[in-house]
């Protein structure tokens, strides 16, 4: 043997020797050594090493060290020095932590005492704060098939409608491939049974949704993720990381209600109505829960469980000085890699830190950009300097051309930064983008078409991904500067556990270091705390939660609710609007008989998705909300032209404007690039987001009007006008391609040359569909076509 195998055979039995799982230091010291020596497979197909990392990881009882490596796979257990006795006893540990879920996943012992820790729990709520990528929502589906028979509603809340898809489907395949009898259910679009099995997989917003449709509904169980959210200081989602400069139109309505509000009400809720719960996050730290939290917990009889350690080898590299300096602190026994010398410009560092990545083949990186502005700059100035990979794959090839079809308004193709540099071989993630491009985008890079990707906050919050190397590029996220939470979870997105051993994180940005010594913010939950609420908050607590201060406001807006003609279970269904405002809308609508009646009129048609996509009643709507004072004129005029274009002419209509807007600059490929991003901006903000906001509420109060007007309403709805706006489709089945994560513009061309599907509900029109499949596919390209093959397989299963 040689002898650094001997070194490293010594290590090992020393470290296994020694090993103390409540030692910080010890535990460390081993789970260093296993990945290091993992990383290298000439090292480990040593036979010896091979046994002593396998004996490791069962120390360890983290076993999935070894399905990483392959050892439970037959031919890699070497048994010769074992006797039948420890071969037997191996076997057993492997058994009792063997995933009731999946036979081919072992449960680590911290995740396994996790389950049996809820299931011991007499009231079975519990908070787990555990690093990122640990499997928490893995013990999530662990914990439901445990208690299948128990639970009959149960509720699963995510904060993307990405990690949403991702979760439904997992819980799709373990609902079929166990048979446990459940609906999954995404959406509240449709007649829900209550009565029956159901798992609703829903964003907060969703979930408010289905508590106000279905204000009785027993809910069993519900599973909380990213909760930290509830708290403003940390989720910072509506950030615009879309230009650093504020937005002519950014002046905040009562639409822009900031998105922690809604995580916190929705969680308060939930905590008041449903049993039993699990509450997940990262890095989050006791000590350091605020006084609201600190109650929160104490008053709900909430168990918290903390967990550290990282199972993956993280090692951060400074790549902010002359040189790139990767930190060996606690590595003596490997070589530290020679000085690689850097430049100075930011652009020419990033092109240093992206060859020396290549040249010491550590695999597919991340590299996060503040806003997509400057993930476009950073890629576009790379792909200039740096050769990327040429990217030789049919989907990708149909892909781009896809892109390149859907997308090219006179040319301006040519000028999209996003498209070049996928043409380039390095891919770019964000948020403004449709869904199903982050989603393919996301595909082909961990499917290892490319190796770069550029990103802002959106991938690096709960979206997994193989990237072994983090790129932090900034310390800002959006406008603002990045917080010592935000730090911990992008750079826990370097080294994935059960698909890298050794995570490398860069900084390139010197202001970054601050956050490795930096302590964490407070997390607060203020609906229990002593400061003063705001009025939406205040409305939906319960007065025993309020401090003195808050229960006096609540008894003032009390009094002052005497004189309001809204009622309780009317202001319910829109609550995190404030209740002054649906007083406003509603007297406004029993004084104004002009704009009543003008409404009101249109409801005499059969089909009311028709009075807003061709008639524009929307426009009605709006002109309501100005006059009674809601809406400010600008917005009015501004929502009125998105609205009308979109209806006529679909996405395409609002890209053609912004192109056309920005023809005139002299900064070509920056303004093409911006009208990109403002007309993905806009579908975003106003049309899926803004607009079915106002009709949610509008509908609520035009009714109760009517009702008081004693006008006659039958079966009043405007949710199938809603979900167009939020989908940008009028069929059912258009509704499921677009939760698969389909092209609207292709489903569009589907119902255009298919009217017949607009009428049909979710089996007649799967069965018109596979009826009809050789003459929809002539309405597609090449990639949509392969994109629906697979989406039908999932929808119709």
């Amino acid at each position: 043997m040689r002898d650094f195998m001997l070194d490293y055979v010594n290590l090992l039995l020393d470290a296994i020797n020694k090993y103390n799982e409540d030692d910080v230091d010890s535990k460390n010291r081993l789970r260093d050594l296993v990945c290091i020596i993992s990383e290298n497979d000439s090292v480990k197909s040593d036979p010896l090493i091979k046994e002593l990392l396998y004996t490791a990881s069962h120390k360890m009882r983290i076993f999935g060290y070894n399905v990483q490596n392959g050892f439970y796979k037959q031919e890699n257990i070497n048994e010769k020095h074992i006797s039948e006795l420890q071969a037997l006893y191996n076997q057993s540990i492997v058994n009792m932590y063997r995933s009731k879920v999946r036979n081919n996943n072992i449960l680590d012992k911290s995740q396994k005492s996790i389950i049996d820790f809820y299931q011991s729990l007499d009231i079975k709520r519990m908070l787990i704060s555990a690093p990122t990528s640990y499997g928490k929502t893995f013990i999530m589906r662990e914990i439901l098939y445990l208690n299948q028979e128990k639970y009959k509603n149960i509720l699963l809340v995510f904060p993307t409608v990405a990690l949403l898809r991702e979760n439904a489907l997992n819980m799709e395949e373990l609902n079929q491939d166990k048979k446990m009898g459940y609906n999954v259910i995404k959406s509240i679009d449709r007649e829900i049974d209550c009565q029956d099995r159901n798992i609703f997989v829903l964003t907060p917003e969703r979930a408010m949704q289905l508590l106000a449709q279905y204000p009785n509904i027993e809910i069993d169980f519900f599973f909380y993720d990213e909760m930290y959210k509830i708290d403003e200081d940390y989720c910072n989602d509506e950030t615009d990381d879309n230009d650093e400069k504020k937005n002519s139109y950014a002046e905040r309505t009562f639409l822009d209600e900031a998105r922690a509000k809604t995580f916190r009400i929705c969680l308060y809720l939930l905590s008041k109505r449903v049993k039993d719960y699990y509450l997940a996050g990262p890095n989050l730290k006791r000590e350091k829960f605020g006084k609201g939290m600190q109650r929160y917990i104490a008053e709900n009889n909430i168990q918290v469980k903390e967990i550290e350690f990282e199972p993956t080898k993280r090692i951060m590299v400074k790549a902010y000085n002359k040189v790139i300096d990767e930190d060996y602190t606690n590595l003596p026994y490997i070589e530290k890699p020679g000085i690689v010398k850097i430049h100075s410009k930011v652009n020419d560092r990033i092109c240093d830190v992206v060859n020396y990545i290549e040249q010491k083949g550590y695999g597919a990186t991340i590299l996060y950009c503040t806003t997509p502005a400057k993930a476009n700059e950073y890629a576009t100035k790379l792909a200039e300097n740096h050769q990327g990979n040429v990217v030789k794959n049919e989907r990708f090839s149909e892909f781009i051309e896809h892109l390149k079809r859907n997308y090219n308004i006179d040319g301006s193709i040519n000028e999209w930064s996003f498209v070049n540099v996928l043409e380039m071989g390095f891919g770019m993630h964000h948020g403004k983008m449709p869904k199903y491009i982050q989603k393919e985008i996301l595909d082909l890079f961990n499917e290892g078409i490319f190796n770069l990707l550029f990103c802002t906050s959106t991938i690096v919050e709960g979206v997994n991904t193989n990237a072994k190397n983090m790129v932090v590029l900034n310390h800002s996220k959006g406008t603002k500067e990045l917080t010592v939470f935000d730090f911990k979870n992008i750079i826990g997105r370097a080294g994935r556990y059960y698909h890298n051993f050794v995570g490398r994180y860069f900084l390139v940005d010197k202001e970054l270091e601050k956050f490795e010594h930096t302590e964490d913010l407070t997390l607060n939950f203020v609906t229990y705390d002593d400061q003063e609420l705001d009025p939406v908050d205040i409305d939906n607590s319960e007065y025993m939660d309020l401090s003195d201060i808050n229960k006096n406001l609540k008894h003032k807006r009390e009094e002052q609710f005497k004189e309001y003609l809204l009622t309780n279970d009317i202001y319910e269904k829109n609550r995190l609007i404030k209740r002054e405002y649906q007083e406003i809308l509603l007297r406004f609508l029993l004084n104004n008989n002009i704009l009543y009646n003008k409404f009101y009129r249109y409801l005499s048609y059969p089909d009311i998705l028709m009075q807003f996509t061709t008639y524009h009643a929307m426009n009605t709507v709006l002109d309501i909300f100005e006059k009674s004072g809601l809406l400010d004129a600008t917005i009015v005029r501004r929502y009125k032209a998105v609205s009308n274009t979109y209806c006529n002419e679909g996405f395409h209509g609002l890209l053609r404007y912004e192109i056309d807007n920005a023809r005139g600059d002299k900064v070509k490929h920056k303004r093409i690039d911006k009208a990109y991003m403002d007309a993905f901006k806009t579908q975003k903000d106003i049309i899926e987001h803004k607009i079915p906001k106002i009709l949610a509420l509008f509908e609520t109060i035009f009714s109760y009007a009517s009702l008081l007007r004693r006008k006659t309403l039958d079966n009043f709805s405007l949710s199938k006008v809603s979900r167009f706006y939020e989908t940008g489709v009028k069929s059912y089945i258009g509704e499921q391609l677009i939760e698969f994560g389909f092209p609207v513009d292709a489903i569009k061309r589907i119902e255009d040359n298919n009217l017949r599907l607009l009428s049909m509900d979710a089996s007649a029109s799967q069965k018109y569909i596979l009826e009809h499949l050789e003459d929809i596919k002539q309405l597609l390209d090449s990639y949509e076509r392969g994109l629906l093959d697979k989406a039908l397989k999932s929808i119709c299963s």
